[in-house]
Order: structure tokens, then C-alpha cells, then sequence
């Protein structure tokens, strides 16, 4: 054990950095940072849109799936921040569908930011089929992705 007298000229060892070594290290911090952060707005960006195309195309395909369940057509009316199922004439109560997750005037909200357009209004029929087939386009900011509806009714998310 040492004992330290005062008066003694033995430095004593401390621990910790020094204030030039945290300045260097919030630097390097701070620079890191600020690379990465356009790349993680870029990220965040394309995932709300990705996102989103998921919900869209989930949305479409129920539509799809209420006209083979009521055995008659259902089309899918695409606004700009929402979207509402139409069921045809042949369908026992024809006029717009309301039901779960539906507003009171039968529209399906688009998420938040996101703004909806489309090619054509798809028609499914009571076998599954969409007639015309469609290219849905789901927008936030400058990041856009397709959900495109086949003629066969398939819906799929792509560039």
C-alpha cells in the first residue's frame, strides 16, 4: 500500500479524458451524424411508402375478396386520400359497400401524408377477375411505388 504524504512529488494517476480528447470525439460524433442523417430520412421515406402500398394493395385485395363472397361485382373508386368499394347492380344491395374500416360514407382513409392515383377503376368480377386492370400509385414526398391489379385479379406491389 502506498502511502501519500503531502508535500510528496509522486503524481497521482487519473482516471478519465481530457477536455481536447471529448472535444475530438463529439466532433467525430457530430461529422458521423450528419452523413448519416439524409440517408436515414431517405430511409424513412421509403418505408412510409412501402408501407403504404402494403395497406393499398391489402385494401384492393379485399375488394377482390368481397366480390367472389357476395357472388357480384365490386369496383374499387380510387380519390386522392381515400378509397371506397362500389358494389355493381347485380349485387343484392348495389351502392357504395360500409363496413369495417369504413367512414360513414364508406370510405377507407389513406394513411397519413399518402396520396392515392390511379390509371383506371378496377371492376372485379364475381370469379376474382378486375376488368380493365390498373396501376394504383401511392405517393409521400418524392418517394412513389405501384400497386398494379392484373386482368386476372392478382394484385402485387412492385417499382
Amino acid at each position: 500500500m502506498n502511502i501519500i504524504r503531502s508535500g510528496s512529488r509522486r503524481a497521482l494517476s487519473r482516471g478519465g479524458f481530457s477536455l481536447p480528447e471529448l472535444v475530438v470525439i463529439l466532433a467525430v460524433i457530430g461529422a458521423l451524424f450528419s452523413l448519416a442523417l439524409p440517408a436515414f430520412i431517405n430511409y424513412y421515406q421509403t418505408a412510409q411508402v412501402r408501407g403504404a402500398a402494403a395497406d393499398v394493395a391489402a385494401y384492393v385485395n379485399q375488394a377482390r375478396q368481397l366480390a367472389i363472397q357476395l357472388n357480384c361485382s365490386v369496383s374499387v373508386v380510387i380519390n386522392a386520400t381515400s378509397l371506397q368499394y362500389i358494389q355493381g347492380a347485380n349485387c343484392q344491395t348495389p351502392g357504395v359497400w360500409k363496413g369495417p374500416g369504413t367512414d360513414p360514407g364508406g370510405n377507407i382513409p389513406a394513411p397519413e401524408g399518402i396520396t392515392l392515383a390511379t390509371s383506371a377503376t378496377p371492376v372485379f368480377t364475381n370469379l376474382g377477375a378486375a376488368v380493365p386492370a390498373a396501376t394504383l400509385t401511392v405517393t409521400h414526398g418524392t418517394s412513389s411505388l405501384s400497386v398494379l391489379v392484373s386482368a386476372s385479379g392478382r394484385v402485387t406491389v412492385g417499382p
